[in-house]
C-alpha cells in the first residue's frame, strides 16, 4: 500500500507555528488595558490634588485676610487720631477716633451703656453696648482700601485683580461685664463678596475664614487715686484760697493724701468732703507708703508702666510747649489725643476747657506747670515738678484728680475736685489694647 503525506504549500509555516502569536496578542491587550486603567486613575489623582491645592490656596488666602484684619483692627484701636469714613486720619470737627466710633457708639464716654451715677463695678445691663457697624478692607492694586461706616457694613473697594481681591470685615462684641474687654470677630474672604460684604443670597466668596480675638485695655490710668490731691512730699496751701473737694463715699471723701505734712489755709471753706465729716478727717498726711516711693515707682503706681513706656506708647501724644501751651494742647485734644506727655515747662493762661466729662484726658508734665487763668481741666494732671503755680488770678478747676511727685505748693487758687466718673472713664477708655492670651480662635 502506498503511503500518503500531507501536502504543505511551499513557503507556508507549519500549523503549529501559525498559532504561536495568539498568547502574545492576549498579553498585549491585557497590558494595554492595565496601562489605560493606571493612566486613568493617575489622572484622577492629579485632578484631585489640583482641586485640593486650589482649595488650600483659597482657604489660606481667606485666613491670611482674616489675620490681617485682626492686626489692622488692633492697630486702629491703638491710634489716637480721628478718622473719616474711609478710615483715614482727619482733624475735621465732629470726627471721632476708631475706638470711639465702634466701642462707644452713643458717645457717652464709656464702653458700657450705664449712666454716670453707676460706678465701675456695676453690671452692664446690655449684652453688647458696642456698635453693630463693621469696617471692611479690600486688598487691591497692591494696597488696602478700607471703609469705616458708622452704621451697617462697609463697602468693598473696586477690585483690579482678575483672581480676586482679599477682603475682611471686623465686628465688635463685649465680653461678660468688663467694659475694658472686647471681642473682635474678623471674617476673611478671597474676594469682595458675601459674607465679607453684601447679604445672604448674594454671590458668595469661594474661600472664607473666621477668626475671633479677645482684646483688653491696658489702662492709661492703672490705679485710681483716692484723693483730689495726691503728693509724695508736703502739701502747703499757704495763705491762698485753694479748695479741694471730694464727696465720693467710695474713697471716704479723702481730699488730700500726702507723704509729708499738710499745712496752710485749711478750713471748712477750703476743704469740701462728705457731709458731716470734719475737714481734718479728710486729710491723710505723713503717709509712709507714698513718702518712700521713688519718682519712677510713684509714676508706675498710678500709670502702670514706666515713664518711657508711657511716653512711647502708640496712644500717647507728645507735645512740646516751650512756654505758653494753650493752642498746642487744645489742638492735640481736638485731634483725638487723650493721653498727653508734655516735655518741658508748660504754661496755660487762657480761659479754655481741656477735655470733657465724657472724654477726659491724662496730662503728664515733665517740667514746671503754671496755671494762670480761669480754666477747666477734666482728667488727671500729673506734675513731675514740685510747684503748682496758679499766680496771676483766675480759678483753675481740675475735675478728676491732681498728682505731684514732689511737694504740692499752691501759689494761687487751683481747685482740684475729685470726680469718680471722670476717673472711671479714664480707666476704661484710655491706654492701649492688647491681645488676651488664649483669646484667639479660628473655629
Amino acid at each position: 500500500m502506498a503511503c500518503r503525506f500531507p501536502t504543505v504549500a511551499r513557503g507556508a509555516p507549519p500549523p503549529a507555528q501559525r498559532q504561536r502569536g495568539a498568547a502574545t496578542l492576549i498579553n498585549a491587550v491585557i497590558i494595554l488595558m492595565l496601562m489605560t486603567l493606571i493612566a486613568f486613575f493617575a489622572n484622577r489623582g492629579v485632578i484631585f490634588e489640583r482641586k485640593t491645592a486650589a482649595n488650600q490656596y483659597r482657604s489660606t488666602k481667606a485666613l491670611e485676610a482674616a489675620e490681617a484684619g485682626v492686626e489692622w483692627a488692633l492697630a486702629n484701636l491703638n491710634t489716637a487720631s480721628r478718622i473719616t469714613t474711609a478710615c483715614a486720619a482727619t482733624t475735621a470737627s465732629g470726627a471721632r477716633a476708631f475706638r470711639d466710633v465702634y466701642l462707644d457708639p452713643d458717645a457717652d464716654g464709656s464702653y458700657r451703656t450705664v449712666s454716670n451715677a453707676i460706678p465701675v463695678y456695676s453690671p452692664d445691663p446690655t449684652p453688647n453696648p458696642f456698635s453693630t457697624a463693621m469696617p471692611v478692607c479690600t486688598f487691591s492694586g497692591g494696597a488696602w482700601s478700607c471703609s469705616c461706616p458708622t452704621a451697617g457694613t462697609g463697602a468693598a473697594a473696586t477690585c483690579s485683580d482678575p483672581n480676586g481681591c482679599p477682603t475682611f470685615r471686623v465686628g465688635f462684641t463685649s465680653v461678660s461685664n468688663d467694659a475694658t474687654i472686647a471681642r473682635l470677630t474678623v471674617t476673611g474672604c478671597t474676594n469682595g463678596q458675601f459674607p465679607c460684604v453684601g447679604a445672604a443670597g448674594d454671590a458668595r466668596a469661594d474661600g472664607t475664614a473666621r477668626i475671633t480675638q479677645v482684646v483688653k485695655v491696658l489702662s492709661g490710668l492703672a490705679s485710681t487715686p483716692a484723693a483730689a490731691i495726691t503728693a509724695k512730699g508736703n502739701v502747703n496751701f499757704g495763705s491762698n484760697a485753694i479748695s479741694a473737694t471730694n464727696t465720693d463715699p467710695a474713697t471716704n471723701g479723702i481730699t488730700i493724701n500726702s507723704g509729708g505734712n499738710i499745712t496752710g489755709f485749711i478750713n471748712d471753706t477750703t476743704i469740701n468732703t462728705l457731709p458731716g465729716t470734719p475737714p481734718g478727717a479728710s486729710l491723710v498726711g505723713n503717709d509712709n507708703t507714698l513718702a518712700t516711693l521713688s519718682d519712677d515707682q510713684m509714676f508706675k503706681t498710678f500709670m502702670g508702666v514706666s515713664k518711657d513706656e508711657f511716653r512711647n506708647a502708640s496712644t500717647t501724644t507728645e507735645i512740646s510747649c516751650n512756654g505758653v501751651c494753650n493752642s498746642t494742647l487744645s489742638d492735640a485734644i481736638s485731634n483725638g489725643a487723650r493721653t498727653l506727655w508734655v516735655e518741658g515747662d508748660m504754661t496755660l493762661n487762657a480761659n479754655n476747657v481741656y477735655g470733657s466729662p465724657t472724654t477726659p484726658i491724662i496730662l503728664v508734665v515733665n517740667g514746671n506747670i503754671a496755671l494762670r487763668g480761669t480754666m477747666i481741666i477734666y482728667g488727671v494732671v500729673y506734675c513731675q515738678n514740685t510747684t503748682w503755680d496758679n499766680t496771676g488770678g483766675g480759678d483753675a478747676t481740675v475735675y478728676g484728680a491732681v498728682i505731684a511727685e514732689g511737694s504740692f505748693t499752691a501759689t494761687g487758687t487751683p481747685n482740684p475736685t475729685y470726680d469718680p466718673n471722670v476717673l472711671r472713664r479714664l480707666r476704661e477708655t484710655t491706654g492701649s489694647f492688647a491681645k488676651v492670651p488664649g483669646g484667639w480662635r479660628d473655629f
